[in-house]
């Protein structure tokens, strides 16, 4: 069995290797491999792949640029995965439809981007989790300046990346039949506290108040899972302590 791997960041690589972990036969691609999906021939790209992972990200707070270029991928991803016969699995984010958090471009984009793949004619299966554990030390680079990063009052549930790409993994085998499926981690807290606990020498972390209704839902907990979430390890703590005995 194939799995084609669409998307060349750090969950492309975790996704590709669990889904290899099953015996699997699994194939990277990405702008980096030669594949942009919004200009070359997808349907070469998946010939022989059973199964499609989307991956694919592009950071940014415009609602415009995020809406254009999640829908324009996933539309080209899942409509050459109806030609070819693949399945479609989509990677998006815990609570990005709340109507409350889509003056930020990025969930709006991801919100879009799920209403998109519905129509396009494959079998499709959406994994969201809340944000990853490598989130903080993300966003602390994105917004650095100098030693200080600017950090977004933002209550999460965060997962560790490892754990979604072994549920995604779960789905492209066959292990799961979902057609949607949720995912968190198991404890709550802030972006703040996350990028204080983060080891070694960092920087100094300044809370940032975002503005409007969304900078409100994400203080409020708009992002945080309901209870029907599955709930998933390990902690943010036991990554961290993880990570200072490498």
């Amino acid at each position: 069995m194939r799995a084609v791997v669409i998307g060349g960041g750090t969950s492309g690589r975790a996704i590709g290797a669990a889904i290899a972990a099953r015996g699997w036969v699994v194939q990277l691609s990405s702008r980096r491999t030669g594949l942009d999906v919004l200009r070359d021939d997808v349907v070469a790209a998946l010939t022989g792949a059973d199964v499609v992972v989307e991956a694919t990200g592009r950071f940014t707070t415009s609602r415009r640029r995020a809406t254009d270029f999640f829908v324009r991928s996933t539309t080209a991803i899942g409509s050459a995965a109806a030609v070819v016969g693949a399945r479609h699995v989509l990677l998006s984010i815990v609570g990005c439809e709340r109507p409350e958090v889509q003056g930020y471009g990025y969930f709006a984009g991801k919100a879009a981007q799920e209403r998109a793949a519905l129509t396009t004619g494959t079998p499709l299966t959406v994994v969201r989790s809340t944000q990853w554990h490598e989130f903080a030390e993300q966003n602390a680079e994105r917004f650095r300046i100098g030693r200080l990063a600017l950090v977004p009052e933002m209550s999460i549930a965060p997962v560790a990346l490892t754990a979604v790409a072994a549920v995604v993994a779960d789905v492209v085998s066959g292990d799961r039949a979902e057609r949607r499926v949720e995912v968190a981690g198991p404890e709550r807290t802030t972006l703040l506290e996350m990028t204080r606990a983060l080891p070694g020498p960092g920087v100094r972390a300044l809370s940032l108040r975002l503005p409007g209704r969304f900078g409100r839902a994400f203080r409020d907990g708009a992002l945080l899972p309901g209870a029907a979430t599955e709930v998933v390890g390990p902690s943010f703590d036991e990554w961290v302590a993880d990570r200072s005995r490498r």
